[in-house]
């Protein structure tokens, strides 16, 4: 009888560490679809900040020759719509290279979206700009690199310019 109890205490140990086993056996996976699911969020918060600041819809956004956007083109113009129904700015319909006609169509048919998506007119300007701003002209950047600059040496506080080439300060 004693080696029928020693079976039966064995055959239960077993069965409690095969059980035991299997659970740490899911856990790692479960924690493996979390981290994925964390990195995957953060993922989109990253690419839904970018399409903000961007603010843009490129013709790479529309089916060709179409004023209809394509799948990418539905995403970032559902981020866009999200945004600017609660924060008022600017949205670019960049032009490129596409005749007037097809532009012109394609602005309407992004003000049309807008308005269906609950975004108000006066909450949004459309426009053909860039992302960042108009930015500065190639005559205003060749002045200020054609200007030296004045800086004031920190150890002694004389000044110092920096010539137009970078090569080195001359002290004056």
């Amino acid at each position: 009888m004693k080696s029928g109890s020693l079976l039966i205490f064995l055959l239960c140990s077993l069965v409690l560490f095969v059980g035991c086993d299997a659970e740490k056996s899911q856990m790692p996976t479960n924690d493996k679809a979390m981290n994925t699911e964390l990195v995957n969020t953060y993922s989109n918060m990253q690419i839904e900040n970018a399409i903000i600041t961007q603010h843009t819809l490129y013709p790479y956004h529309f089916i060709e020759n179409s004023d209809k956007l394509n799948e990418l083109g539905k995403r970032d113009f559902a981020v866009l719509a999200k945004h600017f129904a609660e924060n008022p700015g600017p949205m670019n319909v960049n032009k490129a290279n596409v005749p007037d006609a097809l532009y012109k169509s394609r602005v309407a048919a992004v003000a049309d979206m807008l308005q269906k998506a609950g975004v108000e007119k006066n909450r949004i300007k459309i426009e053909d700009g860039l992302p960042g701003g108009s930015g500065m002209s190639a005559e205003s950047v060749v002045k200020i690199l054609e200007k030296p600059s004045k800086l004031v040496d920190a150890a002694s506080g004389s000044d110092m310019t920096t010539p137009s080439s970078g090569a080195g300060y001359d002290k004056r």
